[in-house]
């Protein structure tokens, strides 16, 4: 069987369950749209979650593709995620300003100057270089990393979009530590160890194997996704990946499925214990009694767990996927 779950409401049978970091809380809907939970009221209008723009309209949809705010448009891909830049959309080229608005009349970007129509196309025989594409359904088909300033002499807009208080989604946790391309050397090899130099031992009340073939296969499925979106593939890094280990087998051995461990911490607090440095980091959790690898689809099948997972801030990851009590354990431990 697949356990599904989330903090806001049972997600639907086959999604893994998705614990929102602080108070963040998805709703998928049996029509398959997303809401976006505080308390059990979902949020209308515009919110920023995890530094990233959704807007939801009156009945708390999640709304894709191109939105109508008070005379300004917008786009947002099919993740929900408001964009901004050089667009090719559907054959046609449009710029979008740092604030996701959809810029008309003259644009300069860099020396050069363009000309975009009522509708926002870019027209004239030069186009400025794409950021960006996506085909009809809101889907990428065109990522490009060297992103464009856009500076337009008219019709802008408004450069602020509306302000909201909370800035956190899925299982995602930022913090101020500084970057210094360090990990901890609590962990130097890969191994089949469930054990963490500094972590508390872990009691033996069930016997667990580490599935390290799934793991492999589970980075090599992510990775694939990854490149195909034009984001470069994470890297394994031991100490995640034996902080991994250790939240799966943690799981099992104490009988419970959350982010958030019986005595209140989390693993942001295992990771400060041992002294490992990040940017932001992220977990995902799953679990299913017939087939481990099948832990990335529910993964992947997640709105949640796959922005994790896609996230092009993340560029290391630890996987630790064990089987003990009669179940696969899974768990995704994201850093940068």
């Amino acid at each position: 069987g697949i356990i599904a779950a989330t903090m806001c409401t049972m997600a639907p049978l086959g999604v893994s369950a998705l614990e929102k970091e602080v108070s963040s809380n998805w709703k998928q809907s049996s029509d398959s749209t997303w809401s976006y939970c505080i308390g059990n009221t979902p949020v209308k209008g515009w919110k920023n979650i995890s530094n990233i723009w959704y807007y939801f309209d009156n009945n708390g949809k999640m709304k894709t593709g191109w939105i109508n705010d008070a005379g300004k448009w917008y786009y947002a891909d099919n993740t929900g995620a408001m964009q901004t830049g050089i667009l090719k959309i559907s054959g046609n080229v449009y710029c979008l300003n740092k604030s996701g608005v959809m810029q008309t009349g003259s644009i300069k970007i860099g020396n050069k100057n363009y000309q975009c129509n009522i509708n926002g196309q870019v027209s004239g025989s030069e186009t400025p270089k794409v950021d960006k594409g996506f085909d009809s359904n809101n889907n990428l088909i065109k990522p490009n990393e060297n992103s464009n300033k856009t500076e337009s002499t008219g019709n802008s807009g408004s450069t602020n979009k509306p302000t909201a208080t909370e800035t956190d989604k899925g299982s995602s946790t930022n913090s101020n530590s500084t970057v210094n391309n360090s990990t901890s050397n609590n962990v130097s090899s890969g191994g089949n160890s469930v054990t963490v130099s500094g972590l508390p031992q872990l009691s033996e009340k069930y016997s667990v194997t580490v599935q390290s073939n799934a793991e492999s296969k589970i980075l090599e499925l992510m990775n694939a996704k990854r490149t195909e979106a034009g984001l470069k593939p994470l890297s394994i890094d031991y100490t995640l990946q034996s902080v991994a280990r250790y939240k799966s087998n943690h799981m099992i051995q104490n009988g419970y499925f959350n982010h958030v461990n019986p005595d209140g911490t989390k693993w942001t607090n295992w990771l400060n214990t041992i002294g490992y440095k990040y940017n932001s980091t992220a977990e995902n959790i799953a679990y299913n009694t017939n087939d481990p690898v099948e832990l990335f689809n529910q993964w992947w099948n997640s709105a949640g767990h796959r922005e994790n997972m896609m996230n092009p801030s993340y560029t290391k990851v630890g996987i630790g996927v064990l089987l003990g009590n009669g179940k696969y354990m899974g768990t995704q431990t994201f850093a940068g």
